[in-house]
């Protein structure tokens, strides 16, 4: 065997196993554009929000302005056929009240945001995904969380 060969395929095969196995995720990160959501919370709204995906009888979520649309109820809850969202930080957060919007931050840990923990979850009971997260200040959801106080306060 030829001493080019051999380097080739010490040197090649690695770099091929890591192309077939780490390439497909490479492409998804680089080329693969998630579309973003539009959370719409009731004006005033505070506590625990809930939105319920792949339910059958509900309607698909409408898109606006190139994002999806999660228009929530009174009671912060609604149901759609649409699949869970991606989640990736690029989602925008308002309180909404007839035809006015008021932008929500999901800023984060002690930078003043109103929107916590949002997460994707399967309901056990009929093995169904749904998102759920809290709308309040800081200090509102902290006491939701821990309400003997027993996360360390900001600084």
């Amino acid at each position: 065997m030829s001493r080019a060969l051999v380097i080739g395929t010490v040197l090649g095969l690695p770099l091929l196993i890591a192309a077939f196995v780490l390439g497909p995720a490479a492409f998804n990160l680089i080329f693969h554009r998630e579309t973003p959501e539009r959370f719409l919370v009731p004006s005033g709204y505070k506590g625990w929000a809930r939105i319920d995906f792949r339910q059958k009888a509900a309607p698909p979520l409408p898109v606006e302005d190139g994002r999806n649309l999660l228009k929530l109820d009174d009671h912060a809850s609604l149901r759609t056929s649409s699949d869970p969202p991606s989640l990736h930080g690029k989602d925008e957060f308002f309180y909404y009240a007839a035809d006015h919007r008021t932008r929500l931050s999901n800023a984060g840990v002690c930078k003043g945001g109103m929107v916590w923990q949002v997460e994707t979850m399967v309901d056990e009971r009929n093995s169904t995904p749904f998102v759920r997260f809290f709308v309040g200040t800081e200090d509102e959801y902290r006491h939701a969380v821990d309400p003997n106080h027993n996360m360390p306060g900001c600084e």
